[in-house]
């Protein structure tokens, strides 16, 4: 029995022993991995979005890059639940490297697929790696009905698609996001504005802008953008400018500052008119350029109605014309026009 206990005693302690060094070794082994170099995957974020049809390359850089070290991009199979090398890469050695990164379209089938960038470990450097959403759309051409269009992308000016979009044409209220552009940029936007007679008499107004009352110009904006007031376009002219005349000049010159090469205004409102005319690609950048700059634009085309008062204390709520926001949330709003010559025409903010 006490042979028996000494022969047990011994194999727990050999057990013991062989657990001890493996478990140093473990940590040995964990030490030393923890003593490599931490590497470094930049220039790409972890979610890329992309039309389909267009080629899509990213420069990344490696660091550290010593070593040529060998560069995986990869794409997820979710039959087999594992990530499939697509393109190999090797980096050139220094410390720190950039590699051209080419995301093939036969493996962007998909709306949405994952990705990752995968770097191997080397002597001196722990490998690492980057996982992407990558989301491609298919832009499907539809026949459009209107006779000029541009879809536009503000935030890098990328033009999606057109159709007659540098053609002259008449463009009715769509004219107020210029008139509404040249008084965010002025320092007029909280003063108040007595609404003269030509303001009151112009065609197709509304009928609370009454000759000699007043409103604060922040209340006219809202009138020029949402209900499209034509006598809310006259009044601003008379408040930035001091007439119509000098405001119509200052707007043709900001058209050129930004570019709107095809685009003349001869008044603050968009009442056809002979020689104003504008076409679909300087509307569609004008709309985004003021969207991008001035929180109050957006704040205003995002509304479906305003409060709106005067001095005397006229009180009346105006509508927005444009009826778009019922159908989409991501639509943010726009300038909704329309006249004999014209037609209908709109340019608004799509969130894709």
């Amino acid at each position: 029995m006490i042979l028996k206990n000494r022969v047990i005693n011994k194999s727990i302690a050999i057990i013991l022993m062989l657990t001890f060094l493996l478990s140093g070794f473990s940590a040995f082994a964990k030490d030393g991995e923890s003593e490599k170099e931490k590497t470094v995957i930049s220039g790409i974020s972890a979610s890329v979005s992309a039309l389909s049809k267009n080629g899509l390359t990213k420069t990344i850089t490696v660091k550290p890059a010593n070593g040529k070290r060998t560069v995986r991009l990869q794409i997820y199979n979710s039959k087999e639940k594992m990530y499939k090398t697509v393109k190999k890469y090797v980096t050139e050695d220094s410390d720190s490297a950039k590699i051209t990164i080419v995301f093939p379209k036969k493996y962007r089938r998909k709306v949405l697929g994952k990705w990752r960038i995968s770097v191997e470990k080397t002597k001196s450097a722990r490998s690492a790696e980057k996982y992407i959403t990558l989301t491609t759309r298919n832009i499907v051409q539809k026949e459009l009905k209107s006779k000029a269009a541009c879809i536009y992308c503000v935030e890098d000016n990328n033009v999606i698609y057109v159709k007659n979009f540098k053609k002259h044409r008449k463009m009715a209220s769509t004219t107020k996001v210029m008139t509404a552009t040249l008084l965010l940029e002025s320092d007029k936007l909280p003063e108040e504005t007595v609404v003269s007679a030509k303001a009151s008499n112009t065609p197709y107004s509304t009928p609370w802008m009454l000759e000699g009352d007043s409103y604060k110009n922040k209340a006219l904006l809202h009138a020029l953008l949402l209900p499209s007031s034509n006598g809310a376009a006259v009044a601003i002219a008379e408040s930035v400018e001091g007439t119509t005349k000098k405001f119509i000049r200052a707007m043709n010159k900001r058209a050129k500052e930004l570019g709107m090469n095809d685009t003349h205004y001869v008044n603050p409102h968009g009442l056809d008119a002979k020689n104003h005319y504008s076409c679909a690609y300087d509307v569609a950048k004008v709309t985004g350029y003021i969207y991008n700059k001035s929180e109050t634009f957006r704040e205003i085309v995002a509304k479906k109605k305003y409060k709106i008062t005067s001095k005397k204390g006229r009180t009346s709520v105006i509508e927005t014309t444009d009826l778009l926001k019922d159908y989409s949330t991501k639509h943010k709003g726009g300038k909704t026009g329309y006249t004999s010559g014209a037609g209908c025409c709109f340019c608004g903010i799509y969130e894709h």
